[in-house]
Order: structure tokens, then sequence, then C-alpha cells
């Protein structure tokens, strides 16, 4: 059914990335967020630090994202509302949904079982969690014909090293000299932007990357991240 549903011109080799992505993205943040009797919110990585090394492989949520851009590049010759809607529609109407019955479930849990809101919020986190990045995503989707215009040639690769700098920056003010935490509130924008801004100059570039050069660049560039 499903196949019979989807266009012909569609490209499943997108939906392939997409997949396993959304599924690093719910997995790794159920890695690091969890409560817990009192109530707490922690992380099952402190009691469990032996499965610290699966937390680097759910690091997927910047395939998400290149995948968008890339196919933001290749809609640019749709009309913007048209894109807009129908982009925003498949992103918002399924969170929308999952949103309304948690609504609903806390509402019942708080009405009707008499749970402290502290608890309650423990129970939700988990849950909603990982819905942050749907908004930063809408966002890029809505400014896509801006961000366009400097996807081209040089343009793009100083805005990446700009942007890179910029996260780099600000996580060494953080991390490094001890400013508060919220200096780096900037890098859940910026950090994104990379992978979508190369998602686009992927599309424009319009020839396929040999998969086993795109497996080789990924792997040694996660290792030299995770090191």
């Amino acid at each position: 059914m499903a196949e019979r549903a989807t266009p012909p011109d569609r490209d499943r080799g997108l939906d392939a990335l997409r997949a396993p992505a959304i599924v690093g993205v719910v997995l790794g943040h159920w890695l690091v967020t969890a409560w817990e009797p009192g109530p707490v919110i922690s992380s099952p990585l402190a009691y469990l630090p032996h499965l610290a090394p699966v937390s680097w492989a759910l690091q997927t949520l910047a395939v998400f994202f290149l995948v968008g851009g890339y196919v933001a590049g290749h809609g640019e010759r749709v009309p913007y509302g048209s894109r807009m809607g129908a982009g925003l529609r498949r992103l918002l109407v399924p969170a929308a949904a999952l949103l309304g019955f948690w609504a609903a479930a806390g509402v019942l849990l708080a009405v009707l079982n008499g749970m402290p809101v502290e608890r309650l919020r423990a129970v939700l986190t988990p849950v909603l969690g990982p819905l942050w990045f749907l908004l930063v995503f809408a966002a890029f989707t809505a400014a896509a014909p801006w961000l366009a215009r400097i996807r081209h040639g040089p343009p793009v690769l100083m805005g990446i090293v700009g942007i890179v700098g910029i996260v780099a920056a600000l996580d060494v003010a953080r991390f490094g000299l001890g400013a508060p935490s919220w200096i780096a509130w900037p890098n859940v924008v910026a950090a994104w932007l990379v992978p979508y801004l190369l998602g686009m100059a992927w599309a424009r570039r319009g020839r396929p990357v040999r998969p086993v050069a795109l497996l080789a660049g990924g792997v040694a560039g996660t290792a030299a991240l995770v090191g």
C-alpha cells in the first residue's frame, strides 16, 4: 500500500536516510534523558557508562538536516507558498498528533491521578524532548529561498566556515572559559545550519557522490569529532 501511494518521482534513497536519522534522534535522546523516582531528570549513562559509545553512533540529527537541505535545494522552482505548505504539513501534523496525545495524557495524570507538576514534567520531558529540532528545521524550511543565495561556490564555503567558527567560539567560551550555559543557545541554530547548507550545496552539485568516498569521509569525520 505504501509503495502504491508513493509518487514515482520521490527519491526513496532520501527516505532511507531520514528513517535511521529519526530513529537515532529518538533513541539518542532517550539514552541521555530519563526520569527516576524523586522525581529527578537524569541520564541513564550516569549509571550505565559502558553504553556511552552507543550514544556516539546515535548522532544522526545532522543526516536529517543534510537531507532537508538537499530537498530544499531541489525545490527552488516550486512556488514558495506551495513548498512551505507541503513541507510544514508533513512536518507538523505528526508532531501535533503526538503533542495532542501527551497533552491529554498530562491533563489526565494531573487532574484525575493527582500527579505533582514536577513528576509530570519528569515523565513528559523524555517523550517530548526530541521534538525541539522540528522548530529549527521549520525555520530553515521557511528561510530556504534566502539560504539558497549563499550556497553557490565560495560563498557557501565561507558561510559554513564562519558558522563553524561561531559554534567553536561559543563552545570554547562555555566549556573552556567558564561562561554561563545560556551563551551557547545560538549554537542550537548555527550547528544545524551547517549540514542544511551542505545539503543545499549537494543538490546544486547535481552529480552523485561516490558511496565509498562518502562512507570513508563520514567515518573519518565522526572518528575525529568523537576523538
